[in-house]
Order: structure tokens, then sequence, then C-alpha cells
């Protein structure tokens, strides 16, 4: 398995509100990452209980979903798990209340490529030069993007890209996007935090993962170049290399 991740709190926050997780279930590669809703209470607290219940319901069900067609269905009901954990969270400690976080989940079996995702921290996929957005951002910035009234590069700096719509913590159910992409071997895939992607340029974001051998120092070399950018906030990555199933 070729996978590794990290995270910095940054230059600027007291405290680590994202967090991730990655590792292999059966022949399958998963990866976590969420970020806690800054401004809002205990968002290191929402995002940890979002990643463990992620990789609990992964590691003692994914093993049942046999057909690559279910796992949309599949993957509601774990975003819907964690957002119940939360909740009930809240209820049982009042000085939470309010506390919410996005989720991003990748699942890669060979070059197929699953992604689970509510909230604006990214998939991105790497496919020779080429680096690809997988996901939208569920914020007001986000929007405009989608109807082309404004650029990826203007999106960043945009005041809506800090105004979520759509995050885990809220007591409705939950319908994440859910992605099935085919990729190639070879092909890194990407989760990551706005607290790195928003502070650099796609091309910094490649010039930074070309050693695609050591996703270790990929991540190390995005979380410096998201700092020398001058990151406002916490930075989470986490890289998977797509690669036969004999070799996983």
């Amino acid at each position: 398995m070729l996978a590794y991740g990290m995270s910095d709190k940054g230059p600027v926050r007291p405290v680590n509100e994202d967090s991730f997780d990655y590792g292999m279930i059966g022949n399958c590669l998963c990866m976590v990452v969420a970020d806690g809703v800054g401004g809002e209470a205990c968002g290191e607290i929402a995002s940890r209980i979002a990643v463990d219940t992620v990789m609990s319901e992964l590691k003692e069900n994914l093993p049942f979903v046999k057909e690559r067609e279910d796992l949309p269905a599949f993957f509601k009901t774990v975003f819907n798990k964690a957002n119940v954990k939360i909740l009930r969270d809240c209820l049982e400690h009042r000085e939470r209340m309010g506390m919410c976080t996005t989720l991003t989940i990748a699942m890669l079996k060979g070059t197929e490529l699953t992604i689970a995702h509510i909230g604006d921290t990214r998939g991105y996929l790497l496919h020779g030069p080429e680096l690809i957005k997988l996901t939208e951002d569920h914020n007001e910035a986000g929007k405009l993007v989608k109807k082309g009234l404004l650029s990826e590069d203007e999106a960043k700096c945009h005041p809506g890209r800090s105004r979520l719509f759509k995050v885990l913590g809220e007591n409705q159910y939950l319908n994440p996007d859910i992605y099935s992409y085919n990729i190639s071997y070879g092909d890194l895939v990407f989760l990551c935090s706005d607290g790195l992607y928003s502070f650099m340029s796609n091309e910094q974001f490649k010039a930074c993962s070309q050693e695609r051998n050591h996703p270790e120092r990929i991540c190390a070399k995005l979380i410096a170049q998201a700092i020398e950018g001058e990151s406002t906030d916490n930075i989470t990555v986490t890289i998977g290399r797509a690669e036969p199933a004999a070799e996983l």
C-alpha cells in the first residue's frame, strides 16, 4: 500500500480541528478527512467523531458490500451514522451544541475510485501531469463557481467560501455527494482540507507531488507550501496511489 496522511494546525489557529485516517480494509484503500467547522463549538471533537465512526463502520461492514453499485447507499448510511453520533454527543454534552464538520471519504480498489463528500474538504486526482478536482465545495463560493459566476482562483479569497450550507452536525437526513471514477494505475488520489488547497496554486500543488513513490514526502512538501503561502487554517492531506489489487 502506498498511502500516507499528515496534519498540521498551521501558523495561526491555536487548535487543530482537522481529523484524518487511512488504511487497508480487505483489498480497498480507505481514506477519510474531516474539518471541524471554524467558529463553531468543539469542531475538533466533531471531526474526530466523524472520522472514528467512518473507519469503524468501514471495517465492520465494507467487506459485505459486494457490488460497486451498492456503494452509494452504503456510504449514505455511513454518513448518517456519523451524523447521529455527533448529534447524540451534543445532547450528552450541552457545551458542544452546534459543533459540526465536513467529511470526505475516498475508497480505492485497484482503479475503481469512489468518493463520498459533504462540505469543502476536497478530493483531487493527479493523472499524469494533470491535476483534477473531483468534488464540489458545499459553500457559497462553490455555488458561484458552479454557476460560472466565479473562477476557482477567485473562490479561494471570496468571503462566501467560509459559509458552508452542508455539514455533519445538522438535525436532518444527509445526502452526501457520491462520485464514481475509473482511474489509472499510478494515479494519486488526494483528500485535503481547505487550509491546504486555498493557499497554493495548482502548479504549486503539482510541483510538490513529483515523488509519486513517496507519499510521505509529498504530504510534507504540500503542508510546507501551504504554510509558505500563509495559510490561516489547519492543514491536512492524505494520499493514496492506485495499484493492482495483488500488490495492495
